[in-house]
């Protein structure tokens, strides 16, 4: 066994089996998140303050920070578009892979490149394979918010629960059609006093606050 590990954790591949390692442990969690009814992508989402498929603000900062400042490269690589604990797994994935196919090539070739020389090589291809993956994942993640209806919009827009059961504690999601026929994925918990809405479970958005809205059991007349 300590033959076959040996070669991941030497100088050459050690810090893209890293990578590999917490890419793996976060999806992991990610997942086992999702069975207790939470998801810890969207607490990520909470707790940096902006709603997963947003990215306006980060798009104005980028504007007024110039071409080649930190806020330019995040909306660059489309965060903000796509939900940061997504952009961080697919960024160590695709890291760990060019780091294993450049030191492979290269061990071919000579011999692998020192660990220093390899990361930044690995990061350089990391970015734009970065770029392309999250642009295609954007298009295929519903925004909460769109051009079309602002937030407040959807207060009194009737909702199916996706992500939950909804209660007074941590927020789950619930899935909204506007007027216009777009489909939000809203972050939702119950209205104080509301009874847990279980998965599946038609709700009335009530209120919003800040990035989480408010629902209650809908009525079977809406």
């Amino acid at each position: 066994m300590s033959a076959l590990v040996a070669p991941w954790v030497a100088p050459a591949l050690f810090p893209f089996t890293l990578a590999a390692a917490v890419m793996a442990g976060l999806v992991v969690v990610e997942a086992l998140s999702l069975l207790f009814g939470q998801s810890l992508s969207a607490a990520v989402e909470g707790a940096l303050g902006h709603e997963a498929g947003g990215g306006g603000d980060l798009a104005t900062a980028a504007d007024a920070g110039g071409a080649l400042s930190p806020a330019a490269l995040m909306s660059w690589i489309n965060l903000g578009r796509v939900p940061f604990l997504i952009l961080l797994i697919l960024a160590l994935a695709v890291f760990a892979l060019a780091g294993f196919v450049l030191q492979g090539l290269a061990a071919a070739l000579l011999a692998p490149l020192p660990a220093p020389a390899a990361i930044l090589l690995a990061g350089a291809a990391t970015l734009p394979a970065l770029r392309v993956s999250t642009k295609a994942i954007a298009r295929l993640i519903p925004r909460d918010e769109s051009y079309v209806v602002t937030a407040d919009d959807l207060i009194g827009a009737t909702a199916e629960v996706t992500l939950g059961p909804l209660d007074q504690g941590l927020p789950g999601q619930v899935r909204a059609v506007d007027r216009h026929g777009n489909t939000h994925f809203l972050r939702t918990r119950a209205a104080p006093g509301a009874p847990a809405m279980e998965v599946g479970a038609r709700v009335l958005i009530v209120d919003r606050a800040d990035a989480v809205y408010v629902a209650v059991p809908a009525t079977p007349d809406l």
